[in-house]
């Protein structure tokens, strides 16, 4: 089976934020090979996105303890870190379900919000329920045009963002999720090669 995912409609969208940037399975590259991209900014001057499906082998106390940050509060300390992308890896991107007014937050829909601000970590070391969240070290960054070219080259496939695929889906399951929310089975899917 081979698609144009950038033509899955009619009328594909203009704009990709607030949507999954799923990896199509033939996709061999060493930081998207079947990964789920959340698209939280996308227009003229290019495109980032936060990876959802591939945690580290750190946890939220272990990052809190090497910031110097306090974990006595912590209400999920084990909860882990995520890969978010090969950009900025130093930096940490904070997706959640709750509109709250921190420092420096972009809203992409009424119930997902990307935060990059230290007031959230803050919040949570005094003990603070932020609600859903998902803490990710670096993001994903396409400069303008190119993540309309990799579309093309049926390199990845998009559906609408879900926020039960991205708090509560177990990590093993979220790239074949999202993919059906694409009406798309990635276990009949042949593979063949692409790149992003």
């Amino acid at each position: 089976m081979e698609i144009s995912a950038w033509r899955q409609t009619d009328q594909p969208v203009k704009s990709l934020a607030n949507h999954f940037l799923i990896a199509m399975p033939g996709l061999n590259d060493e930081n998207f090979g079947h990964s789920v991209t959340l698209i939280c900014h996308h227009d003229d001057e290019g495109a980032m996105g936060v990876v959802i499906n591939q945690p580290l082998d750190v946890s939220v106390a272990e990052l809190f303890n090497n910031a110097g940050l306090s974990t006595n509060q912590l209400l999920n300390p084990g909860h882990p870190i995520w890969f978010g992308g090969p950009v900025r890896q130093e930096h940490l991107f904070v997706l959640h379900d709750q509109g709250h007014q921190w420092v420096n937050t972009l809203k992409i829909n009424d119930n997902l919000y990307l935060t990059t601000s230290a007031d959230f970590l803050e919040a949570l070391s005094q003990g603070q329920d932020p609600g859903q969240y998902l803490l990710a070290l670096g993001c994903a960054g396409w400069a303008p045009g190119q993540l309309e070219h990799e579309m093309t080259e049926n390199s990845w496939v998009y559906a609408m963002a879900d926020n039960q695929v991205i708090f509560t889906t177990p990590v093993g399951d979220r790239w074949e999720a999202a993919a059906r929310l694409a009406d798309i089975d990635l276990t009949k899917m042949s593979y063949y090669s692409g790149k992003a």
